[in-house]
């Protein structure tokens, strides 16, 4: 049996910008990713971010203190909606704080794409974590503390969490998981489903880590499906919900 911490985080909407877009819209990836849930649960205790890590000056870490520290917890991610997808709508707004743009009259038109009224169920497993640092994280998740605001990907989008407890999980083989996880598309036997209803598939490209100096991110590909998965070898039972960790 496994300690792990599971709470349900939700906001009003979230943007978690891809960095590989060059055009006027800022798109957003369909769920949260581990980067970005490990920079939340940062901010929680109090670890230091992107910004306060000079990445191209002599003699810094090779990644942002909240990385540094937490890349070593596992998260299962289980989306909380139809088919794993959250609606979706392209918002415009002017910056016109004056330093925004060089633009004639200082005004940045930005098109961003927001997720609307995200939520997930998440579970944390301690796979290296310093204890103190687990320990604290804990504490701040069950009695609702946080040394930085968590927010969605932005600070207009706060994050909010609820019903934290810690729950056992056990270590056991599943034909079906409940969660995103890591995997290729050959895994999926479409003809058989949990639910016993139309089979579906979501996949995208998440960023699971980070690269050493420059911190680009490393990818895996995502999947939530109802279908049957064969050939997985690591899953977890909370009751019965199938868990795959990232």
């Amino acid at each position: 049996m496994y300690e792990t911490l599971k709470f349900d985080l939700s906001g009003r909407n979230a943007i978690f910008k891809k960095p590989d877009v060059n055009v006027k819209i800022y798109f957003t990836y369909n769920n949260i990713h581990k980067i970005a849930l490990l920079g939340l649960l940062g901010a929680i205790i109090g670890l230091k971010g992107w910004h306060n890590n000079a990445l191209f000056e002599k003699a810094v870490p090779e990644y942002p203190e909240f990385y540094t520290e937490l890349k070593n917890i596992s998260v299962s991610i289980i989306p909380i909606a139809t088919k794993g997808y959250f609606p979706k709508k392209i918002q415009y707004f002017n910056n016109s704080v004056g330093y925004a743009s060089k633009e004639e009259g200082g005004n940045l038109q930005v098109f961003e794409q927001w997720l609307e009224n995200p939520k997930w169920t998440i579970y944390l497993k301690n796979d290296g974590v310093k204890p103190e640092l687990w320990e604290l994280l804990s504490n701040n998740l069950i009695h609702r503390k946080c040394y930085y605001v968590p927010y969605l990907g932005k600070n207009d989008f706060p994050a909010y969490i609820n019903n934290v407890e810690k729950v056992k999980i056990k270590q056991e083989r599943s034909d079906f998981i409940d969660s995103l996880f890591v995997g290729e598309l050959d895994l999926i036997q479409d003809d058989a489903t949990k639910d016993d209803k139309s089979p579906y598939i979501f996949a995208e490209y998440l960023p699971t880590g980070l690269q050493p100096k420059h911190n680009f991110y490393t990818y895996a590909r995502i999947i939530y499906t109802n279908c049957m998965v064969k050939g997985r070898k690591e899953t977890f039972l909370h009751g019965d919900i199938c868990l795959s960790f990232i």
